[in-house]
């Protein structure tokens, strides 16, 4: 079970950004992963780190925080966005809950309330952890194995490999497959396949994602190769499996 939750913080407020660094980091459980004034930045931080959860406001120097967080959901539809903003605007409000912001708070921020927040999707990154341990699918005793499909969990779109996690973990790779093997009954690059699978059923039920787009978003950089391995795991197309079950009809 995870012992910390990794918090972005994205506001051009130095004033606002060390409140909340200070504020947030004093929680024993929490850890501040970085603290940027621009979504530039952080956009480029977050492609190359593990985080939980993001605070960002919207109003910053170049991109805006409502487009920073359209960019960060098409690599990671589920991470929580709190916003602290300025701007109490209908239009700000009506787009975060699109991009599915989890709370939009305005400023001055009520602490209490945001704390409230962190709290819940803490108690929630928890028990999605112990699920994930107590799963038959991952009946894990090793914190290692834990750990690598955590990572697997965070990374599947990108090009990662059995080395790749091993080096995140300082293992061997053949000490690492050995363990996956054994605690999870499947090869690494079985199980990655089967969670890049499982992941894109997700993004086919929503009709905003093209086949070709959602081939990328887990992980296939040819979108036909990504189609014929869909249909080889659950015998129909990727069009097919959306017309079934997003309850619509597509061209």
């Amino acid at each position: 079970m995870r012992h910390f939750m990794n918090i972005l913080i994205i506001d051009d407020e130095p004033k606002i950004r060390n409140g909340l660094i200070k504020l947030l980091s004093a929680h024993e459980n929490w850890t501040i992963s970085g603290a940027f004034a621009d979504a530039a930045s952080a956009l480029k931080f977050m492609y190359e780190s593990d985080n939980d959860v993001i605070i960002t406001d919207i109003k910053m120097p170049g991109m805006s925080g409502l487009d920073m967080i359209s960019r960060i959901r098409e690599r990671n539809p589920q991470i929580p966005v709190i916003i602290l903003s300025g701007y109490g605007n209908f239009l700000y409000a009506q787009r975060a809950i699109e991009l599915g912001v989890r709370k939009y708070l305005t400023k001055p921020t009520n602490t209490r309330e945001l704390v409230a927040v962190l709290e819940q999707i803490e108690s929630e990154l928890r028990k999605e952890a112990e699920n994930l341990q107590s799963s038959s699918k991952a009946s894990v005793s090793n914190l290692l194995i834990l750990r690598a499909i955590q990572h697997m969990e965070i990374h599947y779109n990108e090009r990662i490999s059995l080395k790749d996690v091993a080096n995140e973990l300082y293992i061997s790779p053949n000490y690492l497959s050995e363990l996956f093997k054994k605690h999870t009954g499947q090869t690494f690059s079985d199980y990655l396949l089967a969670l890049r699978m499982e992941k894109s059923k997700s993004y086919l039920s929503n009709i905003a994602y093209k086949v070709s787009d959602i081939a990328g978003l887990v992980g296939f950089s040819d979108s036909r190769y990504f189609s014929s391995t869909f249909k080889k795991f659950f015998g129909m197309t990727p069009m097919e499996y959306r017309n079934r079950y997003a309850g619509k009809r597509f061209d």
